[in-house]
């Protein structure tokens, strides 16, 4: 039998750098001109409370039904033997933490944007989303060395 390397398999269209870049961009236009602080209040909570409710959503389908989101051989059997209630508690809390992580992701924009425009600088937000799509790029790049450097060293 012809045993392949794990990640034999092409990359994905999603994984190449247009999609990338692509991805860079429109983190830096939402960054440019879509400042989250400055919408009503209701809007933003229900920003924050979305995300919160998407991620327990993905969370809870995953513990209850593992199968049909990683390959059977690929499953742990513990985390898939916990009661219902522990199940909706996991979904439950790591939505609250997603919602907190969104909410903490406002404070820091308004927080550079405040500190940008105290400085003097010019247009703070096109320079937020300028180092937003620089960053974006930046993990990218690390994640392509990081993929690399694990196929190099899985194929020695």
């Amino acid at each position: 039998m012809d045993e392949q390397a794990p990640d034999s398999r092409p990359d994905s269209p999603l994984q190449s750098w247009p999609a990338h870049v692509a991805t860079a961009v429109v983190t830096g236009v939402a960054t440019t001109y879509m400042p989250v602080q400055r919408w009503s209040r209701p809007t933003r909570w229900a920003l924050h409370g979305g995300m919160g409710a998407l991620a327990a959503g993905a969370v809870g389908l995953f513990l209850r039904a593992p199968g049909k989101l990683v390959e059977p051989e690929e499953q742990d059997a513990p985390p898939f033997t916990l009661s219902p209630a522990a199940k909706a508690g996991i979904a439950v809390a790591f939505g609250t933490t997603i919602a907190a992580m969104s909410r903490g992701g406002q404070s820091a924009d308004a927080w550079a944007e405040g500190a940008l425009t105290r400085r003097g600088v010019r247009r703070p937000r096109l320079w937020m989303g300028v180092a937003a799509a620089g960053a974006s790029l930046a993990v990218s790049a690390s994640d392509k060395r990081r993929a690399a450097r694990e196929q190099a060293s899985s194929t020695s």
